[in-house]
């Protein structure tokens, strides 16, 4: 189990919170990065919000890129006719 760090941290008078470094280090936190808070039974979370495609890109550098062509379907067959 990781050692808890504790730090405060004040609130501005626009309700604005700085995040410490320490926390934004440890994150990996950047300028622009998105973050999500979890409140469970008073416990607040912080943690860095990955989009999808920043998970797509670290897959890619841990397993390779796995972008293939597009896929030929051949000529098309007519129009599909779906009933109501």
């Amino acid at each position: 189990m990781q050692d808890a760090i504790r730090i405060k941290a004040k609130l501005s008078s626009k309700n604005q919170l700085t995040v410490p470094k320490a926390i934004r280090d440890s994150l990996g936190l950047a300028d622009q990065d998105k973050v999500v808070f979890q409140l469970i039974n008073g416990t607040v979370t912080l943690k860095k919000d990955n989009d999808f495609w920043t998970d797509v890109k670290k897959q890619a550098q841990t397993y390779g890129n796995l972008s293939t062509d597009e896929l030929d379907w051949g000529p098309s067959a007519g129009e599909e006719v779906i009933p109501k």
